[in-house]
């Protein structure tokens, strides 16, 4: 029997894997300082809503400090919060 597939089931399962990544999230923030805590790609990209591809720019245009193991790309959340504080551009009111 086919699966019936449905636009809200979609959405719902986006919502879902953000949910379940902003707990994630929540936990490291409760259990661990950010000069310790480290990412890996996937949480990068969710994140900024990135792509891989945009992910691995930024790597080599020194915007995006990493941490490579083999082939798995890790990042300490410190520098991200130091990415996100260097790029922050606020409002200018008139």
């Amino acid at each position: 029997m086919a699966e019936f597939k449905h636009p809200i089931n979609d959405s719902l399962k986006k919502i879902n894997e953000r949910l379940e990544y902003l707990i994630k999230q929540q936990k490291i923030n409760n259990n661990q300082s950010p000069e310790y805590t480290i990412l890996d790609n996937a949480d990068i990209l969710q994140l900024f809503k990135i792509t891989a591809k945009t992910a691995s720019t930024w790597r080599n245009d020194g915007i995006l400090p990493y941490l490579q193991v083999k082939s798995k790309i890790f990042y300490k959340l410190s520098d991200i919060h130091n990415v996100i504080d260097a790029n922050y551009n606020p409002s200018k009111k008139k």
